[in-house]
Formats: structure tokens, C-alpha cells, sequence
């Protein structure tokens, strides 16, 4: 007798002559609004009209399920269980994972029907359980292939699962391999996640390997997963499609709309081909992986006529999901409101809200999506939070990874480390970001006063990485032994593994940037995360002793400075410093507008048609609400070399300028560029110019609101309008040193000479300011030091003016 399942009235086979079987999906309160929007107004005739509508368009069996936070299951399904006894005559699959409720419905059942669904998450607790109340009552049972470690991605796991359910099933419970229905779980080939190109073909693989491994079990699937995300026209051609290659592959039974799926030989076959290339990961031909054409090919197709209907429509979770992905903030707090009606708060952040999130950040790691729009998805799993916080109780909000982040003593820096905070409070952590210049005392007692799980340091300069070195036998001696993240642009993995893990007890790891951060985070709970390590074969030998340095012809003549000395200049006009302004630089470095993986044309409209605008709105808001304030120290002192050291006199005194050398050819150094006292002595300019503190506290401002995206668009902004005021200055300081090189804003000729940011690769020793601002006294245009030497305001910068002809920009 062929394996079969019953209502009252009939009985009907679970292996259709001309397969699948198909079982409708839409009597499900977490798959359709209609369904759950009766439920909630207790209305079961209507309801039970759901279900027959399901039988009368071509399901063979219905899939019933009631389960809502707030509602009382149990009530509902049997409820519904005994209406549906009596009205249908397909037979039902009791959707449930709730024990009570599938043997309080299975009792009552007057047929044979299918329970959905058993697993082994819990190590096979539920599966035993059910298992045998599925042989006392004669059901079958859906197996998903999910055990501890998490659902089944490849062919392989998904044979060892099911196995294992097959032995505690059939070997221990009594259940025959035709009572078992395998699903063995499909996950969508329309996000663009490069781990599930190949879902498709490892799921079908899996069910051809059930089929054989295991003689007379049967195989289901949840067909619409496999086209989730994508637009419901295309989802619909998609999902017939796939249909027919997974019944070949030996699919026994789909959970579907019947109404909703296509007969193949309606089908295109150009639709069928796009469908099968992006189902079997085929490349074809041209550099458009198989999901972009397939979007494109289906963003010109007409919706079928019923797109309207019901089955197309995004469930609220989809919305939910897809509003974090487009950074769209609009309707969040109705969906909300619909969805707090279904989960608690906390699944709503953690099994909607947060996979979002994460899966940003996926595409933002394989270059498919960029930063700025990663801040909007941030801004909308903010407002999200925001609005369910109210809903939630004190112990689920403290139920996740605490950190704890800081800029270290001395340092001013922020933007590093609260991108970090943005990337991690809205992918569920608690952060607790206490601010820049935090001495290590502090750091210490509000780690153990927020018992925080991590602590993450942030510093932009070298002297910042040296503070975070001398720091960790504090963190040790104070007793901590939580994972410490260190980050900044001076770090590298070799500086971490070597002066900083040795010296601290828990692991030390070297963080990139913000993604790295939360890879680190990611680790932490999986209980992975281990000290930075590196490679000492691959370590830079330092200079040997005696080395001959690049000569340098100091024969040049010196030129006549129009003054000696230092001056201000607080009259500098705004509009004079847009023209000078990288917007490579801006666009690319410091906002993110980077071209990935988009196509020229793609790129190219999004930098006219979004980016250049946005900087046209910036130039003038700043303008006419006086966020610039440009203003400058500077002067002409003479000075002499002697070795890398630079002499330089001023109100009567030598201020000394040691500069580092570099450690292979051409062994260059900033010092060679002038002349040595017996050689006559020199000429050197210097300045500091900022823009002041305005901008900074515009910038703070949408921090603090929580807009992340123009957060990050205005202080990158602001430090390249600081840039181009010192190429606007250093232009000044050339003409009247008459070197050349430019007439208004046009330039000449090559220009000679170079100027040499303090705290950057050519001299990187901030210590530089030290005796800087003994002469320039750049207090008198707002900016001061910290105790690191790093200049406040933040949109500041410093130099030294270099004439010689031979002098170029250098790192060492």
C-alpha cells in the first residue's frame, strides 16, 4: 500500500502519480496577514473559508497554523483542527512546535495527518516526543534538517541530520521510514551573499541523497524561501521553476500557493534560462554575476495580472527586513505595531532586526553595498530599537555582549571608534561608548562598573598606538581579562601581536576597521576570538648602521622670506578653499562612494545623481550658516640641519625638530632639504591652520541624533575643507617665497618644493608640536594641544614648508 495520508473523507497519497504533492500554504497566521488579521478577530468561519479557498484551488493536503505571541494556541488550533475535520477533504499538516498542542490536535483528528515539524536543536527532546505521539495516533512527521550547530547549508550536512533523525525516528520510536517527510530546509539565491549561491543545487542534492540513502522516506520543502527578497513577479516564475528541478532531483511534496505556481510549459523559455542560471549558478557569459542579470532581466518584465493578490504580497517580517536593508525609515513604527502583536520585542531585534543588519554588513564586506548606505540600514535599526525599547523588559535588554569603547588619553579622534559603535550597538550589542582623551584609570573603572564582556580602544596617531602599549599591564593589574579590540591608523597587526598582547592576559586583537570590530564581537560569542598573531618571517629588518643616504644637492640658492617671524591671519574667505578641495578623496576615502562592484554607467550616475549634490548642498550650508571659520598661524624662520635634525631659531632661541629617517632606499629625511650652518644656513616655513570649532559641533550634533549617515558625510567633509585650507596656504606661503608654481588658482608651472604634515608618514612624531607651537602660538586662533600633542579642534592641521627643489612627499 502506498504511503498516504486521510481526512474524513478521503485518503490521499503522499507520492502523486504526477508529483508533488502540494500543501497549501496560506492558512498560516506567520505566513499570511489575511489569515492572522481573522485569527486576531477570533473570527474561525473565516478563517476556515482560508483554508477551503486553499483545497478548492488544487492543495492536496493544508498546512494549519495558529501559533501568535499573545494568543492561546492551543485554543485556536483545536479550534480550527475541528472545523477543518469537518469541513474539508484534504487532510491536514498540524503545524506546531509545541508539543501539548500537536498530541491535544492529533487526538481529535478523525484522519491521518502530517505533523509540521520535529528537529534537532534541542539534541532530539521534541523529536521523541513527538515521534511517538506521531506513532500512537498514526501520523507522519515533517524532519527539518536543523540540529545543534544551526540549519543544514550543504548537501552533506543535510544528509548526516537527516540520518540522525531517521535512527531516533524510526530505530527508537517505531515510526516507518514512510512516515518520515524530509525538508531539507532552502535558503534564498536573491540576497546576493556569496555562501548561498550554490542553495539551491545543495538542496536539491540533498534531496537526491535522502532518496537514496534512505530508502522510503519522503521528501517536502517550503518552496517561496528560495526566492525571498526578490520581486514577486520574478518570484513567481522563480519559484515554478525551481519547483520542477527540485521534483527531478526526487521532491516528493511542496509547501506552496497551488494558485501561485506556473505549469513549466507556460513558462519562457528565455524566463526559464534566466531562472536555471541563477538556480544553478551558472556564470554565462559577460562580467554580470547570475542574480544581476536576473534582477535586470526581470526589473522590465510587466506583473502578472494577480500580482495583487494576497501570495505576492511581503509578509510584515519581509517589510521589516527589507526596510533595514534599503535604509528606508518610513511606516517602521506601523509594522512595528503589527509585529509586537506577534514577538516579543527582543525576537523582533534579534530574529529580524539584527540578521538584517548582519547581512549589511556581508555585502558591505564582499563590496556590495556601500558605507553610506550601511549608516542609513544603521539609522533605521536605531529608530526600530527606539521605538520597541518602551515594550521591553529590563532583563531582556541586559541579556546581550557588553562593550565598551574609547578614545585613548591624549587623543581627539572620534569618528574611528563611533562607526564602531554604530556597527555594533545595531547589530545587538551594548555598547557603552564613553568618549576621547579617556585616561587609562577611567577606562578601567567603568569596564568593571558595566561588567562589559569586550573593551575597544581607538587611536588615530602613533603616539595614541604607544598610550595603548604602555597601557595593557595596567588593564592586567587591575584584574581585567576581557578581550581588548585596538584600532586606529597607526596599528598594525605586527606593532599588536608584539607590544601589546604580551604585556595583558586576555586576548589582544587587532581591528581594521569598524567590520573588523564586529568580526571580533561575532567571535566572542562563538567562543573563537583569539590574540592577534603575525608572521616574523615576514617582519621589515631595520637600517643597518652606515648606510649611505641619497645624496641631496643643497647648491640651491635660498629664498628672500617677506618676513621673519610669525603673523595671523583670521580673514581667510570660505568660498576661496572649494576649488581646492580632493574629491576623489572626499567621495571615494571619506565618504565610501567607492565604485565595488558596480558597473562604470551604475557609478557614474550615483556619484551625479546622488553624491555631487549632496557636496553642492554641504559647500553651501556651510557657507551661509558659518560653519567655516578659517584661520591661520604661520611664518618664515631661519634655520640649519645637522644630521636629522632640524635647528630652527626663533625669538631668540633653537627649537629643535628631530626627523626620522627612512629605513630603506632612499633613505630619505626631512632634514636633508636644508643646509647646514656651515653650509649658510636657511630658510623654513611653518603653519597651522584650522577651520574651527563650529563644524565639530554640527558634526557631534547628528551624532548624538543618531544620523548616522550625515554624522559621517559632514566630518569627512570637514577634514578635506581643512586639507584644501592648507593646500590653500601652502599656495600663499610658495608665492610669496616666489617659487612658482601657481598664479590665483591657476597653475603655472610645476611648483617647487613640498610641505610635510605633522603626525603623518614623512614625520609622523607628533612631538613636533611641542616646539611648533613654542613660536607659531596657534592659541591665538582657538587651537590648542592635548597632552598626546594631538591639535583641537579636530579639523586642524600643521606643517612645515620645505623649498627645496628636490623636496617630494615621502613616508618613512
Amino acid at each position: 500500500m502506498k504511503p498516504s495520508v486521510s481526512s474524513l473523507y478521503q485518503a490521499v497519497e503522499l507520492q502523486q502519480e504526477i508529483p508533488p504533492l502540494l500543501i497549501g500554504e496560506r492558512a498560516n497566521s506567520n505566513g499570511s496577514k489575511k489569515f492572522r488579521e481573522l485569527l486576531l478577530a477570533d473570527d474561525y468561519q473565516a478563517c476556515l473559508k482560508i483554508a477551503v479557498e486553499q483545497e478548492n484551488k488544487g492543495a492536496h493536503v493544508i498546512d494549519l497554523c495558529t501559533a501568535y505571541a499573545g494568543r492561546d494556541e492551543l485554543k485556536d488550533l483545536t479550534t480550527l483542527v475541528s472545523l477543518c475535520a469537518a469541513s474539508l477533504k484534504a487532510p491536514l499538516m498540524i503545524d506546531s512546535t509545541t508539543p501539548e498542542c500537536i498530541e491535544a490536535c492529533l487526538r481529535i483528528y478523525p484522519g491521518r495527518a502530517i505533523v509540521n515539524s520535529v528537529n534537532l536543536e534541542d539534541g532530539g527532546v521534541n523529536l521523541r516526543r513527538v515521534c511517538k505521539a506521531a506513532k500512537k495516533y498514526g501520523a507522519a512527521v515533517v524532519a527539518l534538517t536543523i540540529d545543534q550547530q544551526g540549519m543544514a547549508m550543504t548537501s552533506g550536512d543535510k544528509i548526516r541530520i537527516a540520518k540522525e533523525i531517521h535512527a531516533i525516528a524510526v530505530d527508537e520510536c517505531g515510526l516507518r521510514p514512510q512516515d518520515l517527510l524530509f525538508d531539507c530546509l532552502t535558503f534564498t539565491v536573491g540576497s546576493g551573499d556569496e555562501n548561498l549561491r550554490t542553495a539551491a543545487m545543495d538542496t536539491m542534492e540533498g534531496i537526491r541523497l535522502i532518496k537514496s540513502e534512505l530508502p522510503g522516506c519522503l521528501t517536502v520543502l517550503g518552496l517561496s524561501n528560495i526566492s525571498f527578497g526578490l520581486s514577486p513577479q520574478a518570484r513567481r516564475v522563480l519559484n515554478s521553476v525551481f519547483l520542477h528541478e527540485a521534483v527531478c532531483a526526487g521532491l516528493d511534496a511542496a509547501i506552496v500557493d497551488a494558485a501561485k505556481i506556473i505549469p513549466l510549459a507556460r513558462i519562457p523559455e528565455e524566463d526559464r534560462e534566466v531562472c536555471l542560471d541563477l538556480l544553478l549558478n551558472r556564470e554565462g557569459e559577460g562580467e554580470k554575476n547570475p542574480l544581476m542579470r536576473f534582477i535586470e532581466y526581470f526589473s522590465d518584465k510587466t506583473a502578472a495580472a494577480d500580482e495583487g493578490d494576497e501570495a505576492n504580497e511581503k509578509t510584515v517580517e519581509e517589510q521589516l527586513f527589507n526596510k533595514v536593508m534599503d535604509g528606508d525609515k518610513d511606516g517602521l513604527e506601523d509594522l512595528l505595531a503589527i509585529l509586537r502583536q506577534r514577538f516579543k520585542p527582543i525576537n523582533i531585534i534579534n530574529q529580524i532586526l539584527v540578521p538584517a543588519m548582519r547581512h549589511v554588513g556581508e555585502l558591505f564586506g564582499k563590496g556590495e553595498i556601500l558605507l553610506p548606505f550601511v549608516l542609513q540600514s544603521a539609522e533605521v535599526m536605531k529608530v526600530s530599537v527606539s521605538l520597541l525599547e518602551p515594550y521591553m523588559e529590563k532583563a531582556e535588554s541586559d541579556t546581550t555582549t557588553k562593550i565598551l569603547l574609547a578614545t585613548v588619553q591624549g587623543d581627539v579622534h572620534d569618528i574611528g571608534k563611533n562607526l564602531v559603535d554604530i556597527i555594533l550597538s545595531n547589530n545587538g550589542y551594548k555598547v557603552y561608548n564613553i568618549g576621547i582623551k579617556m585616561p587609562v584609570e577611567t577606562i578601567i573603572e567603568k569596564a568593571k562598573e558595566y561588567k562589559v564582556d569586550m573593551i575597544g580602544l581607538s587611536g588615530l596617531l602613533v603616539k595614541s598606538a604607544l598610550v595603548m602599549q604602555d597601557s595593557m599591564p595596567q588593564y592586567r593589574e587591575a584584574g581585567l581579562r576581557v578581550p581588548i579590540m585596538l584600532g586606529g591608523a597607526a596599528l598594525t597587526p605586527k606593532f599588536v601581536a608584539e607590544s601589546c598582547v604580551p604585556k595583558y592576559e586576555g586576548p589582544v586583537v587587532y581591528c581594521s576597521d569598524a567590520f573588523a570590530g564586529l568580526r571580533a564581537a561575532q567571535q566572542f560569542e562563538e567562543g573563537t576570538l583569539k590574540a592577534t598573531e603575525y608572521d616574523e618571517a615576514t617582519a621589515i629588518k631595520p637600517m643597518k648602521p652606515g648606510v649611505k643616504v641619497l645624496e641631496i644637492d643643497r647648491s640651491n640658492p635660498v629664498p628672500q622670506a617677506p618676513f621673519v617671524g610669525q603673523r595671523y591671519v583670521e580673514n581667510v574667505d570660505p568660498s576661496e578653499l572649494f576649488a581646492l578641495i580632493n574629491e576623489q578623496a572626499l567621495f571615494r576615502g571619506r565618504w565610501g562612494y567607492r565604485r565595488a562592484k558596480m558597473e562604470a554607467e551604475e557609478y557614474r550616475e550615483l556619484i551625479e545623481g546622488k553624491v555631487r549634490p549632496l557636496y553642492k548642498t554641504l559647500i553651501e550650508k556651510s557657507v551661509a550658516e558659518g560653519w567655516l571659520q578659517p584661520k591661520v598661524s604661520y611664518g618664515y624662520f631661519s634655520c640649519h640641519s645637522k644630521e636629522n635634525d632640524l635647528i630652527v631659531e626663533a625669538e631668540g632661541k633653537e627649537h629643535i625638530f628631530t626627523f626620522p629617517r627612512q629605513a630603506e632606499a632612499p633613505f630619505l629625511c626631512i632634514a636633508d632639504y636644508f643646509k647646514t650652518e656651515k653650509e649658510g644656513g636657511d630658510v623654513a616655513g611653518f603653519f597651522v591652520v584650522t577651520i574651527g570649532d563650529i563644524i565639530a559641533k554640527e558634526i557631534a550634533k547628528l551624532y548624538e541624533a543618531d544620523s548616522y549617515h550625515d554624522y559621517l558625510m559632514l566630518h569627512g567633509f570637514s577634514v578635506e575643507v581643512t586639507d584644501a585650507l592648507a593646500e590653500y596656504w601652502h599656495r600663499k606661503m610658495r608665492k610669496e617665497l616666489s617659487l612658482g608654481g601657481d598664479d590665483g588658482d591657476v597653475v603655472t608651472q610645476e611648483y617647487q618644493g613640498s610641505r610635510y604634515g605633522f603626525g603623518y608618514p614623512a614625520c609622523p612624531d607628533l612631538d613636533a608640536h611641542k616646539p611648533l607651537f613654542a613660536f607659531l602660538k596657534p592659541e591665538g586662533i582657538g587651537v590648542s594641544l592635548t597632552e598626546n600633542m594631538q591639535m583641537v579642534p579636530e579639523q586642524t592641521t600643521s606643517a612645515i614648508v620645505a623649498h627645496h627643489p628636490q623636496a617630494k612627499y615621502f613616508a618613512v
